[in-house]
């Protein structure tokens, strides 16, 4: 909880200064192996979230569940529209024709329930609620739940946002590659 003050502190002291801005980037050459085959296309809308994961603040938990933000960064934009970015870019490094554009049969339905810095477990978290739905009928085809975790020691700054960029291309690939397998 000390800590959690703290950083509630650090973030009204800093409330005034520049933020450093970060964007969802990594390294995706983990997708090149992955054999490319045409698919119907599918509409990825923007995913859902609640505050503070909606915001584009970095977001910390401590071990007491509590939650902030960190002081002085930020991301280039909302989180839920980078995620979105970073989930088409993984389906069509998966082969699939993915967009933000509607029209398509098959919508990804996405619910980011955690992207966060678990400063207790020095992680990085995300959550991810994702579900097929055929356009036609508003069913779901299949639907599954994603928790990639990566090591983040270091909770501050570029560390911290290199970290959630890292978990996030992660599993970009393994929804890219759990949607294929479905279509």
């Amino acid at each position: 909880m000390a800590a959690i003050a703290s950083l509630a502190l650090l973030v009204a002291a800093c409330a005034q200064a520049t933020r450093e801005t970060f964007d969802l980037t990594s390294d995706m050459s983990a997708l090149r192996g992955v054999a490319l085959r045409s698919g119907p296309p599918i509409f990825v809308p923007e995913p859902a979230a609640v505050a503070p994961t909606s915001s584009d603040r970095i977001v910390v938990r401590a071990g007491d569940d509590s939650v902030a933000v960190l002081p002085g960064v930020q991301w280039s934009e909302q989180l839920p529209h980078l995620f979105q970015r970073r989930l088409i870019e993984g389906l069509q490094r998966c082969g699939l024709s993915a967009s933000a554009g509607m029209g398509a049969q098959t919508r990804l339905q996405t619910d980011l329930r955690r992207f966060e810095i678990d400063i207790a477990r020095d992680l990085a978290v995300i959550e991810v609620s994702v579900a097929l739905i055929d356009e036609s009928n508003g069913r779901a085809r299949a639907a599954r739940i994603f928790v990639e975790e990566t090591p983040a020691p270091d909770h501050i700054g570029s560390q911290a946002a290199r970290a959630l960029s890292d978990a996030a291309a992660q599993v970009a690939l393994r929804v890219g590659q759990w949607a294929r397998a479905r279509l």
